[in-house]
């Protein structure tokens, strides 16, 4: 699974100039609706190989990315507070994770999943049938 096979990640692949990672970046806000779409919200950035003049490694090319889920199947997340970063953000083929019991919509190979890596607050996955990416540079 690639970005750029999902609609709006090729545009943020040119954005970033590369994959993104999203380590260290911060879920501004997450919206979940049981019929529609929902929507999660993340601040990121690329890092650098420069130190800024505070001698912190400089970030470049921030935006606050927002991910479209369309027919959320199956989420579990955790560690909810009130600021929530992630480690990385991994986006793929929605996986196995034994939940099928829980799924609201039958399987398909189709389907699309985003992990959030833990680092402190929020951490999980959300498992759905389509994701859109737009993002706003900052």
């Amino acid at each position: 699974m690639s970005y750029s096979s999902v609609v709006g990640g090729a545009e943020l692949l040119t954005w970033f100039g590369q994959v993104p990672t999203f380590h260290d970046a911060e879920i501004l806000n997450l919206s979940l609706n049981r019929a529609g779409t929902s929507e999660l919200r993340i601040h990121g950035w690329v890092k650098t190989n420069e130190i800024d003049p505070r001698g912190y490694i400089a970030l470049d090319k921030h935006a606050v990315v927002t991910f479209t889920f369309t027919d959320i199947m199956d989420l579990q997340l955790d560690g909810f507070s009130r600021q929530n970063v992630i480690a990385g953000l991994v986006l793929q083929r929605a996986t196995d994770r034994g939940r099928a019991d829980y799924y609201a919509l039958p399987e398909e190979e189709s389907d699309i999943e985003i992990e959030l890596l833990p680092c402190y607050g929020l951490d999980g996955f959300i498992r759905a049938k389509k994701i859109e990416i737009a993002f706003v540079p900052t």
